[in-house]
């Protein structure tokens, strides 16, 4: 079966669909997870400090770069009507575009005002004073950055699609081991941000997983509208 932009903006409604019926079934699987990173004497095991706390601060200078420079190569490419680096101009575009649609608008100006859910470290579970209120429940217990979903987990997951794409165009100048190395270290980043932040009391399971979900999803509806031939499924079928 071919892999479309339709197909994979199905696959992620419906994995977002599920999520939700997930947490609607086992509400307190959030609650149970963020317990095991919690200490009623000391707090949050990992809060933000030590080198944990550095490596996501490092991770996010690296997608503050890559966003500069995608909105650089943008320019330079509209300016000049060439392709920057090997990669054409309307990729670049996609890249900027994914960032502010996503982490930037869809999670910080719609979802965290608009669901209004406390953060872990904040609820009377684990030492605060306001509620815990599941992920498909939209609350007034926050007003300002709130929890649902997870701005760096959002980050992070832009910056993994967006490395991805630069790394397409540059694998055969790396070597299939140094790629592949590459490729591994990519993944891995949304997923050391999302363990990050529920263990510091930060973000619940649910903001991290959501996170990921929602930005993929823009990042498919980007492809399906702007990308001409399907940009994300031209680089899976290179693999």
């Amino acid at each position: 079966m071919v892999e479309t932009p339709g197909r994979r903006i199905m696959a992620l409604l419906g994995a977002i669909a599920v999520g939700f019926a997930l947490f609607a079934v086992w509400p307190g699987l959030d609650l149970w997870v963020t317990a095991q990173f919690y200490d009623p004497a000391q707090g949050f095991s990992a809060a933000d400090s030590g080198w944990p706390d550095l490596l996501r601060l490092a991770i996010w200078r690296v997608s503050e770069l890559v966003l500069v420079m995608s909105v650089g190569a943008l320019v330079f490419g509209l300016v000049r009507r060439r392709d920057v680096m090997g990669m054409p101009r309307h990729v670049w575009g996609l890249i900027v575009a994914l960032y502010i649609a996503g982490p930037g608008l869809l999670v910080d100006l719609v979802l965290k005002p608009l669901w209004g859910r406390a953060r872990p470290a904040n609820v009377m579970e684990f030492g605060g004073t306001l509620d815990f209120t599941p992920p498909y429940q939209i609350a007034a217990e926050c007003t300002r950055n709130c929890s649902f979903v997870s701005g760096e987990v959002s980050g992070a997951v832009a910056l993994a699609v967006s490395m991805m794409l630069i790394l397409a165009q540059v694998r055969d100048r790396m070597g299939r081991t140094v790629h592949r190395i590459a490729v591994v270290i990519v993944l891995a980043m949304p997923v050391l941000i999302a363990v990050q932040r529920i263990a510091a009391g930060r973000h619940f399971l649910s903001d991290a997983i959501f996170a990921v979900l929602f930005t993929l999803l823009v990042a498919a509806l980007l492809d399906a509208a702007l990308g001409p031939k399907g940009w994300m499924t031209a680089w899976w079928g290179r693999r």
